[in-house]
């Protein structure tokens, strides 16, 4: 009984020391600060030369709290894992890559009209039928600006009259309506504009 006390006290004792920034390097090893330290190795710890004289080797900025945090072998693992996967993999080596030519810069324009890209990065052009199939519509969405200018802009691309019907405008929604499947033209024309 009195042996399970000694190494009690001994442990923290052991606990205390470690807490006093001296000896805080020095006994870094120790996994926990716990009663649960056996004798042997409490008794070793505080009773060891090497334990003594480092306290007063140690700088001030190595101090370390009373465990010790170790890495463990799948952290390691996780670690070479990851520094693998960063490596560039190249089968032929001496093969030189060829510069690639720098894109053009994109220009910039002040037209009066802009026509916003959706969430996913598309242009908002999409198609729709009416009455049963037999009207064809091509719709542009998200329009901002001056859209009489960007209408008589679309109906001279697409070669149609500026004042027919043919190309519409929603003034409730700011959508611009085209008679017919005409997307690829439409999109070709917002594209030539950087939208």
């Amino acid at each position: 009984m009195a042996s399970i006390r000694q190494s009690a006290s001994v442990a923290s004792a052991v606990c205390k020391q470690t807490v006093n920034p001296r000896v805080a390097h020095s006994v870094a090893s120790v996994p926990t600060c716990s009663p649960a330290v056996s004798l042997s190795s409490a008794t070793r710890l505080a009773s060891s030369p090497l334990l003594q004289s480092s306290h007063r080797l140690a700088p001030p900025s190595s101090y370390s709290p009373c465990t010790r945090q170790t890495r463990t072998f799948l952290t390691q693992l996780r670690r070479q894992a990851q520094a693998l996967k960063e490596q560039p993999i190249s089968s032929n080596p001496t093969i030189p890559s060829k510069p690639k030519a720098p894109k053009p810069a994109l220009q910039l324009t002040n037209l009066p009209y802009f026509v916003r890209r959706t969430g996913s990065n598309q242009l908002p052009v999409y198609l729709v039928t009416k009455a049963g199939g037999t009207k064809q519509l091509t719709k542009i969405q998200k329009t901002e600006g001056d859209l009489d200018t960007l209408r008589s802009d679309l109906a001279y691309t697409l070669g149609v009259d500026q004042r027919s019907s043919d190309v519409s405008i929603n003034r409730l929604n700011g959508h611009i309506i085209v008679k017919g499947w005409r997307k690829p033209e439409i999109v070709a024309f917002l594209q030539e504009r950087n939208f």
